[in-house]
């Protein structure tokens, strides 16, 4: 079980970070927007609690992250790439409250799931681009 337990969250960790990896076009530095800001934040914190729900964080080897102020650190960057302020200027709330729930809902067990869960929390869903906006076409 133990062993079954630490397979899962290592396969967890490895498919977040090159699902983001994959998912991080676009680098930015300057302003944020306090909608964006919060998103963000919002989106940590279900993380976390998500990943702390499914016994993933601890000082064991296998668990993904050995306290919930490492998670929140690494996450809170991953989200920060996801959602960049140039892609970002505005929050769809609807779509970031589909991402919320789907997060607190993702399957332990199920690497699948949980790549399932990050495919409703793109930029291009949750995002509202500055660039949608200028240019009037």
């Amino acid at each position: 079980m133990v062993t079954t337990m630490r397979t899962r969250g290592a396969l967890l960790a490895l498919a977040a970070s090159g699902l983001l990896g994959l998912g991080v076009g676009v680098s930015t530095c300057g302003g944020v927007t306090d909608a964006r800001t919060a998103a963000r934040d919002k989106a940590t914190t279900a993380t976390c609690n998500r990943f702390s729900a499914c016994n993933l964080i601890g000082a064991d080897a296998g668990d993904s992250y050995a306290t919930y102020d490492s998670c929140t650190t690494i996450w809170r960057g991953k989200w920060e790439e996801m959602w960049p302020p140039l892609l970002c200027s505005e929050i769809d709330q609807e779509k970031l409250n589909v991402c919320l729930s789907a997060i607190g809902g993702t399957d332990c067990t199920s690497v699948l799931d949980f790549l399932t869960t990050l495919g409703k929390c793109q930029a291009q869903d949750i995002c509202v681009a500055a660039a949608a906006d200028a240019g009037g076409q």
